[in-house]
Order: structure tokens, then C-alpha cells, then sequence
């Protein structure tokens, strides 16, 4: 059996490997005896094109497409064409698109079935099966409009699952196009690890669409199988950093000690970054994970307001806890960024700007500034579903405003923000030399210009 893995990410190209994707190819080469073709659309310059001329070419019986809601549109686009290329090829989608609205992707004919949730398992069980029939987290139409299938089963054992198939994907387009420890080094090569799978908060703009993914609460990896995967990356790739793409990385402390004595205990000496929760760090933690090679902490700060961050986006976090963390990390010597959105449900003009003044006087190293996006199966989307203006699949967090205009806010004047938000932090002299730092490193300009078409 021949099977081809799609992921069609055709804009915004980033250093991020899908891990998802590579996870899937990684299953199916131990557990199923194949190796399949993985077709990765992000650094391609005709990506439908490319879609269609790879699949000609293997005539592949199984045609897997994972794609987050923001790519929906192009998903069902390759799942057409998959149809066109070989009529009786069979055609799932997966991914938090499918696993969030399976019913809507099922309404494409050109889908046999979805698959919701952790795809691995169920994945291996179709190809060594050759059919769908019973196979836990697969989806299809019952024959009267709804759809049926067995509901999907958590992965027990995360130590049990392959690395991820890395050497399948493009990596050295990857590699030039990571700049996410580029303020703790520019010349770092690096990508994307995967430690747990799962949050155990509540956060609007989140959940329950995790939950969906990955079930309640936080699975971990053993910290050696962990440290294992990365000095195999080092070795394969010649890897010198490292970022988890883990939600919260420091949820449980105990975990991430055991994390960092086994990457001292290895010397690997690689560089690494993580996501924090303000309200989760200790500076006696974070002192811990410096030693062990943390360079940079990602903070979600969302908004100014303490109240807008409660009540709109369910998250229990003060300013004086991301203050605090700030002032713990720059006494360590670690970089820190910041996660901001920009016109939240009931915000007005005089908010977004005093998220934009906040990030400024923060002594933050660098910034993100998207725009509020309700993706549906969320909290956010769902108390807010009668102010929402934008189907699923035009939703875009960097350019796109999903609300009915209100409050002064629309989407030319929050895109206008943006722009003054990243030019006003950048612009002060710190952040301005380090920009330039990482600009004139090797591939920097490259590396600036696919940040600056996420904005311009």
C-alpha cells in the first residue's frame, strides 16, 4: 500500500516543522513496514501545483491531510484534487481542523473520512486493515446527513511512539527559516520538540479544542526519552538549539527538574527556548533550566487589562505576575517575548493601545502582535458566536478580524495597531541593535522578510 501525507500550509513559511505530520510518517515506517511520501507545501512556490504533480507521480492509495483551521480551505482544495488524480484513492483529513468541525470537512465528497484526535494509532490501523470500519478516532458519513465512528483513544505511552520523522520533511528550508532563539543567537540551528501532549488549563482562545486533541489534562514523555530524541537530532542534523512546542511547558516543575538534570547529565550543550505561564515561574526554577541551557521563555500575555484576561480570555494571570517574571528572567540572563492580541471581544481603541504602550515598557526582548481570532470549537468562539463576521476558513490571527465591527475597532484600524505596536517596540534602541544583529546574520534577511510578510 502507498501512502502520501499532506500538509498544506501555503503562506506564512516558518522554521516550525510540522510536527503532527512527522509524528504520522514516523508510526506508519515502524508500525505499518512503509515509508510514506510526505508532502510539505510550505516553502513551495506553486503549492496546489506541487500537490497535484506528487501525487500523479505515486498514485497513492491512502492520501492523509492534517490542517489547522486557518488552512481548512486549502485542505479540502488538495483533498479534491487527491480525488481527481485516482477516483478510489482514500482520502482522510486529521489535524485540529477535523478533530474541531468533522462534520463540516465530511460535507467535502472529495472526504472519505476524518480522523480526530492523535492520529498515530488510528492511522497504522487503516493502512494494516485496508478499510475504516471500527477504527477508533476515524469518522464518516452514517447515510443520513450525521456522521458516526467509533470515538478516538489516547496514546497510554508517549515513550512508545517513534521519533518524529524529521528526514521525511524539507529540513534544510527549515533550518534557514528558524529564527525563533535568534535573540539568544541568530546563528543557532534549530527546530521543534514535543514533550507533553495536552493543557490542563482553561484558556478561551484554547480550549476545549486540546481537550479534543489530546484528552483532560497533561501527558508527559520520560525526561530521558526527551533528552534521547535531542541527541539523536544532533547527531542527524547538527541541530545547536531547540524549542518545545509544548502549550506550557512548566506545569508540572518536578518534571521539568528531572528534564534538566538529564540534559546536563548528557552534555549536549544545546540552547533551547519554552512557553511559560507567568503565575507557574520560580526564579529558582528558571535558575534550574538556565543551567541547563535555557536561552529564551515565551510568555503568554494576551492584554493589559487584568480584567480583559480573566473574564474574555479565561486566563487567571495578573501583571504583576508577568512583571515579575520578566524582572526574574532578565536577572538570569534569559530572552523573553511576549504574546499579545490585539481587539479582544468588548475592547476599545483606548485598550489596544495601552496593550501596545504596555508591551513597550516591558523589558521584553521581543513581541508578537496578532489579532484576536475566536477559532470555532473555543470558549472565545462560542460565548462570542453571535459578534463573530468571519467564516472558519477566512479566519487569519495575523491579518484577519473576526468580529463585527465595534467600539471604534475594525479591521484596517487594528491592522494599522499592529504595524505601530511592532514599530514601536522594535524601534527602541535595544530591540532595534539586536534586530539588526540578527539581520545581517547569515540567512537574517530571509529570516526578516518571512516575519514581515505575516504583517505588510
Amino acid at each position: 500500500m502507498k501512502v502520501a501525507l499532506v500538509f498544506p500550509r501555503f503562506k506564512y513559511p516558518t522554521g516550525d516543522p510540522p510536527l503532527g505530520v512527522a509524528y504520522l510518517a514516523a508510526a506508519l515506517r515502524e508500525r505499518a513496514g512503509l515509508t510514506p511520501a510526505v508532502i510539505d507545501t510550505t516553502f513551495s512556490k506553486d503549492p496546489m501545483a506541487d500537490i497535484e504533480r506528487a501525487l500523479r507521480a505515486g498514485r497513492y492509495d491512502v492520501v492523509g491531510i492534517s490542517a489547522m483551521v486557518t488552512m481548512a480551505r486549502d485542505a479540502l482544495a488538495a483533498a479534491r484534487v487527491a480525488k481527481q488524480v485516482r477516483s478510489d484513492s482514500l482520502v482522510i483529513v486529521g489535524g485540529p481542523h477535523a478533530t474541531t468541525l468533522p462534520g463540516d470537512v465530511l460535507k467535502e465528497a472529495a472526504v472519505d473520512a476524518v480522523c480526530v484526535g492523535e492520529g498515530e494509532d488510528a492511522l497504522c490501523r487503516v493502512v494494516k486493515d485496508g478499510g475504516l470500519d471500527g477504527v477508533p478516532g476515524i469518522m464518516t458519513r452514517d447515510g443520513g446527513g450525521g456522521i458516526t465512528g467509533a470515538a478516538p483513544e489516547l496514546i497510554a505511552d508517549l515513550d512508545a511512539l517513534p521519533f518524529p520523522a524529521l528526514d521525511l520533511l524539507p529540513m534544510d528550508d527549515y533550518f534557514r527559516s528558524w529564527f525563533q532563539l535568534d535573540a539568544v543567537g541568530p546563528d543557532l540551528r534549530g527546530t521543534s520538540v514535543l514533550a507533553t501532549r495536552g493543557c490542563p488549563f482553561k484558556c478561551s482562545y484554547c480550549q476545549p479544542t486540546l481537550e479534543r486533541l489530546f484528552g483532560k489534562g497533561v501527558r508527559k514523555r520520560s525526561a530521558a526519552n526527551v533528552a534521547d530524541e535531542l541527541a539523536a537530532r544532533k547527531e542527524r542534523f547538527k541541530i545547536t538549539g531547540f524549542l518545545f512546542a509544548d502549550d506550557t511547558f512548566i506545569a508540572d516543575h518536578k518534571w521539568v527538574r528531572s528534564f534538566c538534570s538529564e540534559l546536563n547529565a548528557r552534555g549536549l550543550g544545546l540552547k533551547w527556548g519554552c512557553n511559560v505561564r507567568a503565575d507557574l515561574v520560580t526564579e529558582e526554577l528558571l535558575g534550574a533550566m538556565k543551567q541547563a541551557g535555557l536561552g529564551k521563555i515565551y510568555i503568554g500575555i494576551e492584554v493589559y487589562s487584568d480584567e480583559c484576561r480573566r473574564d474574555v480570555f479565561n486566563k487567571k494571570l495578573t501583571r504583576e505576575q508577568v512583571e515579575k517574571t520578566v524582572d526574574a528572567a532578565r536577572k538570569l540572563g534569559v530572552k523573553t517575548q511576549g504574546y499579545f492580541m490585539l481587539g479582544a471581544p468588548g475592547e476599545t481603541r483606548s485598550d489596544v493601545r495601552a496593550t501596545a504602550r504596555y508591551a513597550r515598557r516591558l523589558g521584553l526582548d521581543d513581541a508578537t502582535f496578532n489579532i484576536t481570532t475566536p477559532l470555532p470549537g473555543t470558549y472565545l468562539y462560542d460565548n462570542h458566536r453571535d459578534q463573530v463576521a468571519v467564516a472558519a476558513e477566512d479566519m487569519d490571527y495575523y491579518r484577519r478580524y473576526s468580529f463585527i465591527p465595534g467600539s471604534g475597532l475594525s479591521e484596517r484600524w487594528l491592522h494599522r495597531m499592529q504595524v505601530l505596536a511592532y514599530a514601536g517596540f522594535y524601534l527602541r534602541p535595544k530591540r532595534l541593535t539586536a534586530q539588526l544583529a540578527a539581520l545581517f546574520s547569515a540567512g537574517g534577511l530571509k529570516r526578516f522578510l518571512s516575519k514581515l510578510r505575516r504583517v505588510l
